[in-house]
């Protein structure tokens, strides 16, 4: 295929020279430009910038090598191509113009048949890399595109269910201190049960584009494999004694008493490939193996191993068990539910620790997952033979349950300015500040909430929190709140947001707010987070 219409200089300050290539050239369909020397040459691919550049070596005023350098400074590949003219046919010469960054050179003399042949494969070539740039263009604006998607479905999905899982909980709690019928207790239980199921579909779909797009955000902090794995059979032991299935930790030693490596995701790991383990199993015991791997050149990794007594897979069915949205065949999610997404993040997770994940089943035999993560360096890490006590903390959490239980107003005295233009949002949430004990405030948009904060300002007083919803009409929480830092005001601001995306969390810091909380709101975590926040406001003023 040849291009018509491309753009070739030829820059030699032999007129003999310039007629050749431009008769061997002309033919082709090309626009032909011409310079006398380097300088010429210089000046006028700045204002033609032409698709390839024809370039001697050996000419007065600039040389070919320098004019060279100035195009690969000032020029991508993929917008000049340039091919140097050459006589110097000792190897040297030509080993420089690759190494300066010339596509390819034509000798001096040389066949008609040869410039045309050398001219269209860099002809070819520049074009193929404008396709290629082209559709990576095209690509990362799709990437955009999906993100878009995903953080405008992530809000439109979170903000009713703030309202659902918030109005469920209360009900609950309501229920059980009247003694409503169990068939009332059970409605409300299978309520928040899919309305939770449907929140970590949402978070995967949210983990794996982030994962996708490589802005999933890990840690590297010193922990501790047994204390990892023992929040985890915590966890998971009530969903394994609903089926009547016994859980096992077997902790192989010597284990490294801590490690370097992200515990949230490690725990994230264990949890979805135990929970698949106690979906697929209807009787017998599920067994978490723990033990260091190290070899003489190898990199030590903790190794995870869970294995189930379940309904197994074949050969075939383990093909796409880590491809998104794939299961072992199509009766597995009709049967167990889910959506194939659990195992794709984990196995992409471990690999971003560094790690795999590896699988071994047998049909009506059941299966073995091993997830394996790099420890990071182990010098003077002290190695158990033995399980530590991991219950020191006891004393301190039976204490913090006393607080918690004996205090039923952690929010007494304190006013907060709830800026949310959802009606039903609006009543949860007061709702939940009120039964803390707290005075609310309400705002309807962000202008309302600068004005109210404005008059608080006046009265010589402050909010103890604003807590800004960051979606809002009129002026939103961004706006808002930087008009209030604007002027002057000090107090905690706390942003309410139903986007999870990447970034999310840093933008609603960088526009003034001192902490950030999602929805559906957690209610503990809430009014924990507005009460620490006040504290240490008024320690700040006293």
């Amino acid at each position: 295929m040849i291009y018509h219409k491309s753009k070739v200089l030829i820059v030699d300050d032999s007129e003999v020279v310039r007629h050749i290539l431009s008769k061997a050239l002309t033919p082709e369909g090309y626009t032909i430009y011409s310079a006398v020397d380097g300088e010429d040459g210089w000046r006028k691919i700045n204002d033609l910038q032409p698709d390839i550049v024809l370039l001697d070596v050996e000419m007065p005023t600039r040389n070919g090598f320098d004019v060279l350098r100035e195009v690969r400074e000032n020029f991508k590949a993929e917008e000049i191509a340039v091919i140097m003219v050459t006589t110097q046919s000792d190897g040297k010469g030509i080993a420089r113009a690759f190494e300066e960054g010339a596509f390819d050179y034509i000798p001096k003399p040389a066949t008609e048949s040869e410039i045309k042949a050398r001219v269209r494969n860099a002809i070819r070539a520049i074009h193929l890399l404008r396709e290629q740039k082209h559709l990576r263009q095209q690509a990362e604006a799709a990437n955009q595109s999906k993100s878009a998607f995903l953080a405008n479905m992530s809000h439109e999905i979170r903000t009713p269910m703030t309202a659902i899982l918030g109005y469920t909980e209360i009900l609950e709690l309501e229920a059980r201190t009247h003694q409503m019928p169990e068939l009332f207790l059970d409605s409300l239980d299978t309520i928040r049960r899919n309305g939770g199921h449907l929140m970590e579909l949402i978070n995967d779909i949210l983990d794996l584009s982030k994962i996708e797009a490589g802005k999933l955000d890990v840690e590297s902090i010193a922990c501790s494999p047994q204390t990892i794995v023992e929040e985890v059979m915590e966890l998971v032991q009530v969903r394994a004694e609903a089926k009547g299935l016994k859980l096992e930790a077997d902790f192989k030693f010597p284990l490294p008493a801590q490690i370097h490596s992200d515990p949230t995701r490690i725990r994230q790991i264990l949890i979805n490939l135990i929970g698949n383990a106690i979906k697929f199993t209807e009787v017998g015991t599920i067994r978490l193996e723990t033990e260091l791997l190290q070899a003489p050149y190898d990199e030590p990794q903790i190794q995870f191993t869970i294995v189930d007594q379940g309904i197994g897979m074949s050969e075939a069915q383990m093909t796409n068990l880590f491809r998104p949205f794939s299961q072992a065949d199509s009766s597995t999610s009709r049967k167990y539910g889910g959506t194939g997404l659990g195992l794709t993040i984990c196995k992409r997770l471990a690999n971003i620790l560094g790690g795999d994940i590896s699988v071994q089943s047998e049909l009506n035999h059941g299966s073995r997952f091993s997830a394996t993560v790099r420890t990071g360096s182990l010098a003077e890490i002290e190695l158990l033979h033995e399980l530590h006590d991991t219950q020191g903390d006891s004393s301190t959490a039976a204490v913090n349950d006393k607080t918690t239980t004996t205090e039923e107003s952690p929010l007494r005295g304190k006013h907060v300015l709830l800026a949310e233009d959802g009606p039903d949002n609006q009543k949860l949430i007061s709702f939940i500040l009120k039964k803390a004990g707290a005075e609310v405030c309400l705002a309807a948009n962000g202008e309302e909430a600068y004005q109210a904060a404005i008059q608080e300002m006046e009265r010589g007083t402050l909010f103890d929190v604003i807590l800004m919803d960051m979606q809002m009409p009129i002026l939103d929480g961004y706006s808002a709140t930087r008009k209030v830092r604007d002027v002057g005001y000090t107090g905690p601001i706390i942003s309410l947001t139903a986007n999870a995306m990447e970034g999310d969390r840093e933008r609603c810091l960088a526009v003034g707010c001192n902490d950030h909380i999602t929805k559906p709101i957690d209610r503990r975590q809430l009014v924990e987070m507005i009460s620490e926040l006040s504290e240490s406001s008024e320690l700040c003023l006293s």
